[in-house]
């Protein structure tokens, strides 16, 4: 092989990898924008709407429902979490209404019941009242 040949092919394989990172990228872009739109619209339709919060000594509530035009509306989920730790904890059980109470403010009617585990424990609490915060869209 002469000399002026190697030393092309040479400056060409540097070359043929930029290509191929471009065409990469080109490809990665088409991709993420084409399917990428569709994933964030299915999400977006089965999302629930949190209507606030409720909190005592050892637990952070947080509320969601699906929106409707009823008067009373069951939750949809309730999320809880350790005052302590911040940690979000797993759900076993819930059950309970709302209803509209004060501008964007929700009342439970009558009681919520939800049961969780914190560690190895299962904890099961009644939740009256007020549901604090309002509605975040």
């Amino acid at each position: 092989m002469s000399t002026g040949l190697r030393k092309f092919c040479q400056q060409l394989r540097p070359m043929n990898k930029r290509v191929l990172y471009l065409l990469f990228f080109i490809f990665a872009c088409t991709f993420t924008s084409t399917f990428g739109n569709r994933v964030d619209t299915k999400v977006a339709k089965a999302a629930f709407t949190e209507i606030g919060y409720q909190k005592d000594a050892e637990y952070y509530y947080t509320f969601y429902i699906v929106l409707s035009k009823e008067q009373t509306t069951s939750i949809a989920y309730i999320q809880v979490q350790s005052n302590a730790t911040g940690q979000v904890l797993k759900l076993e059980s819930f059950k309970g209404d709302v209803s509209f109470w004060k501008g964007t403010q929700f009342t439970i009617k009558d009681e919520a019941s939800v049961s969780f585990y914190d560690g190895d424990k299962l904890v099961s609490k009644k939740l009256k009242g007020v549901i604090d915060g309002g509605m975040k869209m």
